[in-house]
């Protein structure tokens, strides 16, 4: 069977004002949206989209969804510069087991956006190795 997914293609966070979050993610991506219409703008970042959709019957906003995680060189900088325009650092930033840095922001639309800092080892192809991390149950796992 042939993999289901590659790489991210296009994250979709839903909003009550469009305008307001065309305009901060803007600001934040340092871009405009490559293309707008009445109900979406749509941001294009490096080979994958960001679009930013008005809440409609089918899709409310909020981190109640899936969080898609997009790499960036630096998870601390990047959550610092997006918390002092209004983002929450609502999960992280935390350095997992396999070495990744990770934070999910809850932006100011109630949105959440993963984003991650790959460890220094997969910038070298060495595998890192995983911690042995006790389960809940007592048990060991990895």
């Amino acid at each position: 069977m042939a993999r289901p997914f590659s790489a991210v293609a296009d994250v979709f966070c839903f909003v009550r004002d469009l305008a307001a979050a065309t305009a901060w993610y803007s600001a934040r991506l340092g871009r405009p949206p490559a293309l707008t219409a009445r109900q979406l703008s749509r941001f294009d970042l490096g080979g994958a989209r960001l679009t930013v959709h008005t809440i409609d019957e089918f899709n409310a906003g909020g981190p109640g969804g899936c969080v898609a995680y997009w790499d960036v060189p630096d998870v601390d900088a990047l959550t610092a510069e997006w918390v002092r325009h209004g983002a929450v650092a609502h999960r992280g930033p935390t350095t997992i087991m396999t070495g990744e840095r990770l934070c999910q922001l809850l932006d100011p639309f109630g949105n959440l956006i993963g984003i991650r800092q790959p460890a220094h080892a997969e910038h070298l192809d060495v595998p890192v190795a995983l911690l042995e991390v006790p389960a809940t149950d007592g048990s060991a796992a990895t």
